[in-house]
């Protein structure tokens, strides 16, 4: 569904990828995680094609992004880390709004409402919610018009742990279903989601494996512990 190949990005002299290829396929879900810096959010964004690496090709369910972009983001669902949202907009009209442009109807509004648990604050303003309901509206946002492949940047910022919970069960009905790539910190609350985790240090990946191979390759029986160990030692700083 998604592929990267040999995907670069640089900032001036910084290096922010370095030649990351990676795919994620229909029915799993992969995990990026890394430190602050480590290149995530950048390598989001050229997956969803907000962002032009100055190298490689991304491509999803085939359409290259650079040659497509419009077809090729017609496929995607895109959480980013501050989803846009007027604050005086309602969750509903909000999601009306972007439902329009998605060219999708009041069904598909009701459904996304109903799939992540915000139907009692259709009608409250954005401004008014907490981080962790705005970042449901984000992910509704993200599932209109039921796309094939759903990109997500720290997900459960802001959310506490019973919203973080039920995100993660979310995310594990809509990875039933189609590709998911989610960039986060939560190596621990987000683990059960996880088909493969992908460790990305200094722009470059260093592993990619599911949880149990990584834990085993590491010697570690905690997923988290594991992901440390493959940045370095002084991740841990």
């Amino acid at each position: 569904m998604l592929k990267l190949e040999r995907v670069a990005k640089a900032f001036g002299e910084r290096r922010a990828v370095a030649g990351v290829s990676l795919e994620v396929s229909a029915g799993e879900a992969v995990l990026l995680v890394g430190r602050n810096g480590a290149g995530k959010t950048t390598l989001l964004r050229i997956a969803t094609g907000y962002l032009d690496p100055d190298a490689g090709e991304v491509t999803i369910d085939g359409i290259s992004m650079t040659r497509e972009r419009t077809r090729a983001q017609a496929r995607l669902g895109y959480l980013p880390e501050h989803a846009p949202a007027s604050d005086e907009l309602t969750v509903r009209d909000h999601l009306r709004l972007r439902a329009k442009l998605k060219g999708c109807d009041d069904a598909a509004v009701a459904r996304v409402l109903a799939a992540v648990s915000i139907g009692a604050e259709a009608l409250q303003r954005i401004g008014t919610l907490s981080k962790g309901f705005r970042q449901r509206v984000g992910l509704a946002d993200a599932l209109l018009g039921e796309p094939a492949l759903l990109v997500l940047d720290e997900p459960t910022s802001g959310m506490d742990p019973i919203q973080t919970r039920d995100l993660r069960q979310h995310l594990i009905e809509a990875a039933k279903h189609r590709a998911v790539l989610v960039s986060s910190h939560a190596v621990s609350d987000l683990e059960t989601l996880a088909t493969r985790v992908a460790v990305l240090r200094a722009g470059e990946l260093v592993a990619i494996d599911s949880p149990e191979a990584l834990r085993a390759q590491t010697g570690k029986s905690r997923l988290e512990d594991a992901v440390v160990s493959l940045l370095g030692e002084d991740a841990a700083a």
